[in-house]
């Protein structure tokens, strides 16, 4: 009997280290980074400069450096170059940003004649735009203007249209 018990005792001291650990605990902290704010200030608007029409339909396409280059019928006329809508940006110094632009299809410009439409925004901060080590940035936007075959003569302006900066 003293043998039986003597192994039961054994057989238990086995077991229960077995079962012995079946929870864990471990500790761990919690941290949060804070960026300041982030501002946009536009610097210039954009102008497709003075263009002249015939009786074909033409786009004049902005570029980001200012250039203007005509598409079908539609010529530029000198000496008013076009101007890209520039842009400043401030914010937490490295950090990278999106830059948001009007969708085709958002933005026309009115006047005298027909709307026409401006679409193929583009900017000229690169793939991934960043904010340089003192939290500044510049970058400007140029677009495609659609202009109708014989479009009446006058000034057209659009409204208002966003373009948004936000970090990634």
């Amino acid at each position: 009997m003293k043998k039986i018990l003597a192994f039961s005792i054994v057989l238990l001291a086995f077991t229960a280290g077995a079962f012995a650990q079946n929870t864990d605990t471990e500790q761990t902290t919690a941290t949060a980074t804070i960026v300041g704010p982030l501002t946009l200030t536009k610097v210039s608007d954009m102008n497709f400069g003075i263009i002249a029409v015939s009786a074909a339909p033409g786009t004049v396409q902005l570029g980001t450096d200012n250039s203007r280059t005509p598409v079908g019928g539609v010529t530029l006329v000198p000496p008013a170059a076009g101007v890209a809508a520039s842009f400043t940006a401030a914010g937490e110094a490295n950090e990278t940003i999106a830059i948001t632009l009007p969708a085709d299809g958002t933005v026309t410009l009115t006047g005298a004649g027909p709307a026409m439409a401006v679409n193929g925004f583009v900017h000229s901060a690169g793939a991934a735009p960043a904010l340089d080590g003192t939290g500044a940035a510049a970058f400007t936007v140029g677009a495609t203007l659609s202009v109708a075959a014989n479009q009446a003569s006058g000034v057209y302006t659009s409204a208002n249209f966003p373009v948004t900066i936000s970090y990634n």
